[in-house]
């Protein structure tokens, strides 16, 4: 099985499992139909801003099922650049508590 393979699953399980927490991520399922999987992220983790579906995932104690947790979990899907926003993301969105700071 390759990674994009499991990059797509898991997503789909993290999709699922926002959905019996009561978060739908509307706007991610929107951007992965039109970018794809890893475009869709690769988009997120670029931006500046820390997205709401992160900081609800975080307030929900699910951060381990965020675009950001994908992109550690599948590094090799994800340019070092993409990486290191990726820590500083999740790093802010648990200081933070899911919060603007």
């Amino acid at each position: 099985m390759s990674e994009d393979y499991d990059l797509e699953l898991f997503m789909d399980e993290s999709i699922r499992v926002s959905r019996e927490n009561h978060y739908h991520p509307t706007d991610f399922i929107q951007m992965r139909e039109r970018h794809g999987t890893a475009g869709a992220i690769r988009r997120l983790v670029r931006s500046a801003e820390i997205q709401s579906g992160l900081k609800r995932l975080v307030e929900l104690g699910l951060s381990e099922w965020s675009v950001e947790a994908a992109v550690l979990r599948f590094p090799d899907e994800f340019s070092e650049q993409e990486r290191q926003a990726t820590r500083w993301r999740l790093h802010l969105a648990q200081e933070t508590g899911g919060s603007k700071p």
